[in-house]
């Protein structure tokens, strides 16, 4: 069986909090707040503590947008990416994030980032239409 994680999108105006990976995989990449699940979580619950541990931030109400494969073998590591409301503050980078902020739209394909970033961003604002 494939182990588990998450991500979150966190998308304000014009931006969408990033997280620059403080350890391997992408090493320096910028990619979503996320990690492993722990035991006795679920999906949502982890995304809501890995985005809290990451950059101190909370959100919203939360729309699961898909998962994906990561790993040298497909299916060794499903990720499962949501897309959280912001509710307000900055975010400040802890646990294995080495640098955490809100980063504009037109800023993002500038960036060393993990794979399918960009595409993620577009599938969460199809849902969030309104902000």
């Amino acid at each position: 069986m494939a182990a588990r994680g998450v991500s979150i999108i966190v998308l304000k105006p014009r931006a969408v909090l990033l997280v620059k990976r403080g350890k391997m995989p992408y090493l320096g990449h910028w990619s979503f707040p996320g990690g492993a699940i722990e035991a006795g979580e679920n999906e949502e619950d982890a995304a809501r503590r890995e985005l809290r541990e990451e950059t101190g931030l909370a959100a919203g109400a939360m729309t699961a947008l898909g998962e994906f494969p990561v790993a040298p073998e497909p299916g060794a590591f499903i990720i499962q990416v949501f897309s959280g409301i912001y509710t307000g503050g900055e975010p400040v980078a802890a646990d294995d994030a080495a640098a955490a902020e809100f980063a504009p739209f037109d800023d993002i394909l500038n960036r060393d980032r993990t794979p399918g970033l960009a595409g993620w961003v577009a599938r969460a604002l199809v849902l969030r239409l309104n902000i």
